[in-house]
């Protein structure tokens, strides 16, 4: 299974996004991120996968490693019941 780091680094290749990009989007630094995407860094807060998963457009689910793909399906919504009249 792939460490958070290679996720990270992968999306955001993905992405098309250098460094300072995702730096600038989410008020890290770039060398945190960096750190993080070399598994210089094992632990993360859950404020900062928050932000790194906003701004790379993908859930923290897929950064963690818990989801396969980037971005979740869309959940449909439930369709209306008809309220009965009077």
């Amino acid at each position: 299974m792939a460490s958070l780091g290679e996720r990270l680094a992968q999306i955001r290749g993905l992405r098309g996004m250098s460094l300072r990009d995702v730096a600038a989007q989410t008020g890290l630094k770039a060398q945190n991120i960096s750190r993080i995407e070399t598994d210089q860094r094992m632990h993360v807060r859950s404020d900062t996968l928050q932000r790194l998963a906003a701004a790379l457009d993908c859930s923290a689910d897929y950064l963690l490693g818990l989801a396969d793909t980037p971005t979740p399906p869309r959940k449909r919504p439930r369709p209306r019941t008809a309220t009965p009249v009077g």
